[in-house]
């Protein structure tokens, strides 16, 4: 019975995320969700409650930049590295993620949806999405080229900055289809991941460490 529960629960939480990208979250019923699963739509209130909970449990499963990480240092310990020290942490918070996004990329095409309609909606992402997969890993990244570029005090380029870096690696999920096309790979093996992490990496150091801002 557990295994059947365990199905049942992967089917729904597969069909709400086909239709939370393709309708968005607030147009889409519990009805829906369930016809589009196979299932009663008892279901969903017996292993979620709520839709809203459903909805959680998708957001979830897409994972956080912070998440990825081995170690998650507070405001105060990013604010009191040195230049150095912050280019190393960038590095390590780009291969990290990269490497995040390359393997959860894999695990499910129905994610690879959600995560693209969500980034690319007109009126932006929803926000429970945004509160929770996309301002924390920003954030993170925000006060890391703080560090590395301290002369930059105003706010909107330190969001663009952190902006440009994290979507570099948020692109290896949604475009690893052509990135494997590309590499002659039926999935990404750990040195294309290592290598493509040290190029975001590199390159956008470079030119943080360059441009005039």
């Amino acid at each position: 019975m557990q295994a059947e529960d365990q199905e049942v629960k992967y089917r729904l939480i597969q069909a709400a995320m086909r239709l939370f990208a393709d309708r968005g979250p607030h147009a889409v019923s519990i009805r829906q969700i369930a016809a589009e699963a196979g299932v009663t739509h008892g279901s969903i209130r017996y292993h979620f409650g709520t839709k809203e909970k459903l909805y959680m449990e998708v957001v979830n499963r897409l994972g956080t930049l912070d998440e990825s990480l081995p170690e998650k240092p507070t405001p105060a310990d990013v604010g009191a590295l040195s230049r150095e020290q912050a280019e190393q942490r960038f590095r390590s918070v780009v291969h990290h993620f990269v490497r995040f996004q390359a393997r959860v990329g894999e695990d499910s095409v129905a994610a690879l949806g959600f995560l693209h309609a969500e980034v690319s909606r007109d009126g932006g992402p929803d926000p429970v999405f945004y509160r929770r997969v996309i301002k924390p890993g920003h954030e993170h990244m925000k006060s890391i080229i703080g560090r590395i570029r301290p002369d930059i005090r105003d706010d909107e380029t330190l969001e663009i900055l952190a902006f440009n870096v994290i979507f570099q690696c948020v692109m290896v999920r949604i475009g690893q289809g052509i990135i494997k096309k590309l590499l002659g790979q039926r999935r990404l093996n750990d040195e294309s991941v290592s290598r493509i992490s040290e190029l975001i990496a590199e390159v956008s150091l470079a030119g943080l460490r360059e441009v005039e801002l």
